[in-house]
């Protein structure tokens, strides 16, 4: 170890050999020493011995740049201080050790930049965005969460919103609470189950009612109306539709060929001025609505 000013003064031959060792012995060893060398250049290179750590100085020759750190008991070393930007595909040797610390993203702005990477074609993304999270999966196959039992959990981890338990059920909560579960016989409904119900207080003429987006139909009949034959009803949909007379009354309900009853009677309804009438339903076959017979005559 040695440092020296790497000026060579004119002198005789003892005294220059001297000095011209000291300073090879300061190259070979690359100024190392307890404290930086006293004289200094643009890009000198010094080993600290303090830190173990080896600095280059800086263009300006004004301070030094952290370049390595080594451990000198198991003959190590380590990037120490700065951040490696230049290489644009670096590799790993062997297992990343975070060493205690975290791999720290900012907030992306888009599908280049701060985001986790997964896949040949960036199938999987991880990200947070400034306002969101996202697991974003782009790719041909399906996301696929596995574990013995799966709990998907507010961000405080202290409510669940679906338990998912291995060869078990599956819990759906309102607010910790189970309102749906799944057994092996079928599923239990916690509360009550709530059809989504379609009210239309102006029906006159044909109509066609949407069975995909409702299961239960209520309908006011400001003039004789003709069900037409809908194209959404689903095998095994079951629910009613109620009709409710106008304050006029006298209203009447055709059917479209695909609305069937017994023996083909068809509808007969409450005649009188805002009476209400309910028909249950349940859906055979594509294009076969079976009605069951009226309840007449609510007041």
């Amino acid at each position: 170890m040695s440092q020296n000013d790497f000026t060579i003064a004119n002198q005789g031959f003892p005294a220059f050999r001297s000095d011209l060792n000291g300073a090879l012995q300061a190259l070979a060893t690359l100024s190392s020493g307890a404290t930086a060398p006293s004289t200094t250049f643009a890009y000198q290179l010094w080993y600290d011995t303090t830190t173990d750590i080896l600095k280059i100085r800086n263009a300006d020759d004004d301070a030094w740049i952290t370049l390595f750190t080594f451990d000198q008991a198991t003959d190590s070393v380590g990037v120490s201080g700065e951040e490696l930007v230049d290489d644009t595909s670096p590799q790993l040797g062997g297992a990343l050790d975070t060493n205690g610390n975290n791999i720290t993203f900012g907030d992306s702005s888009g599908a280049s930049d701060d985001r986790l990477v997964f896949g040949a074609g960036n199938d999987l993304q991880i990200y947070h965005d400034g306002s969101n999270s996202y697991v974003q999966d782009a790719g041909t196959g399906d996301l696929r969460i596995s574990g013995n039992n799966v709990n998907i959990m507010n961000g405080a981890a202290t409510e669940n919103y679906i338990v998912c338990t291995n060869n078990g059920s599956v819990a759906v909560k309102h607010d910790n609470a189970t309102k749906i579960e799944t057994s092996s016989t079928g599923v239990t409904v916690s509360g009550t189950a709530l059809a989504t119900t379609d009210t239309d207080t102006t029906n006159s003429g044909s109509v066609t009612l949407d069975f995909g987006a409702n299961q239960n139909f209520v309908l006011t009949l400001t003039g004789n109306v003709t069900l037409a034959n809908p194209s959404t009803e689903q095998v095994g949909q079951s629910g009613f539709i109620v009709f409710i007379q106008d304050a006029t009354g006298g209203r009447t309900v055709s059917l479209g060929t695909d609305y069937e009853t017994a023996g083909g009677a068809g509808l007969t309804l409450s005649t009188a001025a805002s009476t209400t009438d309910i028909v249950p339903y349940v859906v055979a076959a594509s294009g076969r609505i079976l009605l069951g017979t009226p309840q007449l005559a609510f007041a």
